[in-house]
């Protein structure tokens, strides 16, 4: 979330909230308003209740429908007072019973009485000539209701009031609401803003050291990024060595130049050393800072520092500490920035172990593919001494067909299991007899027959192991010809791997150059110049071109050289 896209949300999110924030204040407040007019309504019946009534001197228990000079007495004492226009007695069933005043001003309202009888009190507002007038019916006893009629100007003046001041508590509700509520958005915006901008830089710090597996880089981008979050002036990557326990300096960032360096020296400092040791961070003040003894430079006048040591954790406890450097002027390290470089330092330290778990598979690889190519180059001992004519061709033709191969331009991930089928391609000879593979001169039909299936014994000793699936092209197809003359398959042309109509270029050369039991073997020139006559018939004609490139060229080296 970068600077313009929180203050877009927040701004979004500012109108929202003040449209539902005004918009419930309107809800509230109108609906208030609306009460505020009832409300001033039963203040004047509960003043009518408490001052008026008592003010008539009537008892409900002698008072008779005949007998009101005692409330018309009083009555007439009460008119004026708190507004008072009239008082009327009625009957619970709606007769008049006696009125003082202008009441007659004013039509009755038998349905309140009758509401005043059942419920102990009514009120309604009416107009008369006099002007609006508000009429109380409070229950007397149970056979009086008595109306007391007042001047609603009062009453009115009070609504207005309470309204205005209603209005503006609402309005200054809202304000407060309004400005609590942006306050704390903004709060919570800049918060967001600053916790996404920490989980971006460890995003991106740590994506960039998990991309590579060069230990010095994943040490060189910790120390720089380090430094750079919390604008000190060195950042320093040391290494725990498992051997011997020392911690040794491998990658530093110097913000004064912007440059990375890497180094190889021993460091023991006692900051340093305590971090490596208990695995948790370490502030120190230092008054001058050793350049000399961790960069190997002359002093470049650091004075007065701080230094902080957070350990490089491990599977097994801190592998390393990552130290920051800046003047004590320019204040301490922030929590804050403290927490974002631990994780850093945990993201670091599973780089770190990610690339030793790497070496090691790596180097496992390595000595496993050498065991591998050591048992296949016993296999082909023992097959030279089941077959003594033949010794030393296999590592020969494997030699020549990777040469062909690169002068071919063929892959280099290609040329490993191009060599291993040369080295296995006669392998399938175990299942052939000896006396067949051994017989001085030419093989009858029966015998070719047999020699012939050596392809297919050799594609079903190596397909049953994985590493070797690459070497299948020339084991099974070293001896198919580019006319379709060939064997055990009788392919054609471009339909025969072209890993072996490399190999059976070389194969055929191999053979004509060295001694065999009938026949003696042919010079490099006479073996090169048969391979040219049978090219596009037994030969794939562009692997002869390349072939007689690289032949002229390397003897021609030889040549010279003897």
């Amino acid at each position: 979330m970068g600077k313009q896209s929180s203050s877009r949300f927040y701004f979004t999110f500012a109108a929202w909230t003040f449209l539902a924030v005004g918009f419930v204040a309107a809800v509230v407040t109108i609906l208030q308003v609306q009460s505020v007019g009832s409300q001033a309504e039963g203040d004047a019946t509960a003043a009518v209740n408490r001052t008026v009534l008592p003010a008539l001197g009537l008892d409900a228990q002698d008072i008779s429908a005949g007998d009101y000079e005692d409330f018309t007495a009083n009555a007439n004492g009460l008119l004026g007072r708190q507004d008072v226009q009239a008082i009327r007695l009625w009957s619970v069933a709606g007769e008049l019973l006696a009125e003082v005043g202008e009441g007659q001003g004013v039509p009755a309202d038998l349905q309140a009485v009758m509401s005043a009888a059942e419920q102990g009190a009514a009120m309604r507002r009416t107009d008369s000539p006099q002007g609006d007038v508000f009429a109380s019916y409070v229950r007397f006893s149970s056979e009086i209701v008595i109306e007391v009629q007042q001047d609603y100007e009062p009453i009115a003046s009070s609504v207005s009031t309470g309204r205005w001041r209603l209005a503006l508590i609402a309005l200054a509700g809202t304000v407060v609401a309004l400005v609590l509520l942006q306050t704390i958005l903004w709060a919570a915006t800049r918060g967001m803003r600053s916790e996404f901008n920490r989980l971006l830089y460890l995003y991106r710090s740590g994506q960039a050291m998990r991309s590579t597996l060069d230990l010095t880089r994943i040490l060189e981008q910790l120390a720089r990024d380090a430094a750079t979050y919390t604008n000190s002036r060195l950042g320093l990557a040391t290494l725990l060595e498992e051997e011997t326990d020392e911690l040794i300096f491998r990658a530093g960032y110097d913000a004064k130049d912007g440059q990375t360096g890497q180094y190889a020296r021993k460091v023991d400092l006692w900051y340093m050393r305590r971090c490596a040791v208990t695995g948790r961070t370490v502030f120190a003040p230092e008054e001058d800072f050793p350049n000399d003894r961790v960069l190997g430079r002359e002093d470049t006048g650091l004075r007065r520092v701080s230094v902080l040591n957070i350990a490089i954790p491990g599977r097994e406890g801190a592998i390393g500490v990552l130290s920051l450097v800046r003047p004590s002027e320019e204040g301490g390290f922030k929590t804050a920035a403290v927490e974002v470089i631990e994780e850093m330092a945990a993201q670091a330290g599973m780089s770190i172990e990610q690339v030793a778990l790497f070496t090691k598979a790596r180097d496992y690889a390595d000595e496993l593919e050498q065991s591998y190519d050591g048992t296949l180059r016993v296999l082909m001992a023992a097959l030279d001494t089941k077959d003594s004519v033949t010794q030393g061709h296999s590592e020969r033709v494997a030699r020549l067909t990777v040469s062909l191969a690169k002068e071919m331009n063929v892959a280099t991930d290609k040329l490993v299991d191009m060599e291993r089928g040369a080295l296995l391609h006669d392998v399938g000879k175990i299942g052939v007899p000896d006396a067949i593979l051994q017989k001085p001169s030419a093989l009858d039909d029966e015998e070719w027959e047999a020699m012939e299936k050596h392809p297919l014994h050799a594609g079903l000793m190596i397909s049953k192991v994985a590493f070797l699936e690459g070497a299948l092209p020339i084991v099974l197809y070293h001896h198919e010809r580019y006319d379709g003359a060939g064997y055990p398959f009788r392919l054609e042309g471009k339909a025969i791997p072209f890993d072996a109509r490399i190999f059976a270029v070389i194969d055929s050369y191999d053979a004509m150059t060295f001694d065999r039991p009938y026949r003696k073997g042919i010079s490099v020139a006479e073996a090169l110049a048969e391979i040219e006559r049978n090219s596009g018939s037994q030969f794939d004609p562009e692997v002869v071109v390349a072939f007689a490139r690289l032949i002229r060229r390397t003897e021609g080296l030889q040549a010279q050289a003897a």
